[in-house]
């Protein structure tokens, strides 16, 4: 089966999904809407299987001539060129650029999947691999909260990511995970200790989508146009995805620190004034902390950052200047940086200030990145939309603080300060 066959397929396959799946968000389907969703499910498995056995009929072929798909040199010099070829693949009729777009396309498929070319998306095209790494790399890296995290990438087969965490953050009784250990003398019997308490914990991929529009103009400059795309997407794909580690619901999204029962709050001081940020409270705050104190930050609002350095323990100041440390250009509170980060409240109210190891926050992310075109989306302004597709998503690695074997205080690896309003 050709390419050209198999995408009108695919195509078909897409516009009779959409269609049972209006069927099914209906409450209740009458005889004739039964009969039309089954008509619907028969139509989609029978394509399906002709996609599989077209697939299975490559894949012998390629056995049969011995070929063998490895590291190949990339098919476009940049991004900007296969996007041309996306429009070109999925605008306008049949033409000798259309089939000449097609093949090189097919040459991505191939690269991704082994030799086959059952890429399976709804109407998108896969992005050539090292130019799909580099989109979702320089994103997280370019993330002041997602390059922090902890991050597992998931096979291709696979939706989620489970993973195992020991149930043991009460540690009130002396023992941790439910195991505790003991000397004996020599004629004394061993006391069972107990078992190990697991808990399973599962984060499933989620979409997210990216737009990006360009101009006409545009179009004609592959080069700028690569370099236009990746820089868009790269910022806008950073900020969603800090946004959602800072407080994403976890419906359909990260789930973010602050709609998770991770973190714990300290208390202000008593008459303490409105908007204001003391050394007892950041003193307290360290002290609530739990996790990697080398891979903590102060994560503030900018309208923090003119209280900060007036802070002292008796005559001794906590506050250390940027420029003292290469990694710490808005200074150091306790020997650890402070990162301004527009996530944060406004000085006063809660999450204005955090203290937070973001190494105990789990991202994972799927493959690469798919895209799509639209030349309709602003059709009046001669501009056309490139969607993009990357499958991520993240939450806390636990999900309840630390209750210690001494002292009534829960700790925590995200730390915040009460409000101090009026």
């Amino acid at each position: 089966m050709s390419l050209h066959n198999m995408q009108n397929l695919r195509a078909q396959r897409s516009e009779k999904l959409k269609a049972a799946r209006a069927l099914m968000q209906k409450p209740k389907l009458t005889g004739s809407e039964e009969v039309q969703f089954n008509a619907l499910v028969n139509e989609i498995d029978g394509i399906n299987d002709q996609l599989e056995r077209s697939g299975m009929v490559r894949a012998l072929g390629a056995d049969t001539m011995n070929i063998s798909i490895g590291h190949q040199p990339a098919v476009y010099e940049n991004l900007g060129e296969q996007l041309l070829d996306v429009v070109a693949m999925a605008t306008g009729a049949a033409t000798p650029a259309k089939s000449a777009a097609a093949e090189r396309y097919q040459k991505i498929v191939n690269a991704a999947s082994g030799g086959s070319t059952g890429i399976d998306t709804d109407g998108g095209y896969l992005v050539e691999a090292d130019k799909a790494r580099t989109i979702m790399t320089s994103a997280i890296e370019t993330g002041v909260l997602a390059s922090r995290c902890t991050q597992q990438p998931i096979g291709k087969n696979a939706d989620a990511y489970v993973y195992i965490a020991a149930d043991d953050r009460d540690r009130s009784d002396g023992k941790i995970n439910g195991v505790q250990v003991y000397r004996k003398r020599e004629a004394d019997t061993m006391s069972a200790g107990g078992k190990a308490t697991l808990k399973e914990r599962e984060l499933r991929v989620e979409d997210m989508f990216g737009l990006v529009y360009v101009t006409a103009r545009m179009l004609r400059d592959a080069v700028s146009m690569a370099e236009y795309v990746r820089r868009n997407l790269r910022e806008q794909l950073a900020f969603k995805l800090d946004y959602e580690i800072w407080q994403g619901s976890g419906v359909g999204e990260c789930l973010g620190i602050t709609n998770s029962d991770l973190p714990v709050t300290v208390s202000k001081e008593s008459a303490q004034t409105a908007g204001t940020i003391v050394a007892e409270n950041v003193t307290k705050m360290l002290a609530r902390f739990k996790g990697d104190v080398n891979q903590a930050a102060w994560f503030v609002n900018q309208d923090c950052l003119p209280q900060l350095p007036l802070m002292k323990v008796g005559d001794a100041p906590i506050f250390v200047p940027g420029g003292s440390f290469a990694n710490a250009p808005f200074g150091t509170l306790f020997g650890r940086p402070i990162v301004p980060i527009e996530f944060c409240e406004t000085v006063g109210d809660k999450w204005d200030i955090v203290l937070g190891d973001f190494s105990q926050y789990l991202l994972i992310r799927k493959g690469g990145v798919e895209e799509a075109e639209s030349m309709h989306v602003k059709f009046l302004t001669d501009e056309m939309a490139f969607r993009f597709i990357a499958r991520n998503n993240g939450q806390p690695i636990h999900d309840t603080p630390i209750i210690p074997l001494k002292g009534s205080n829960t700790l925590s690896p995200f730390v915040t300060l009460e409000a101090r309003g009026e």
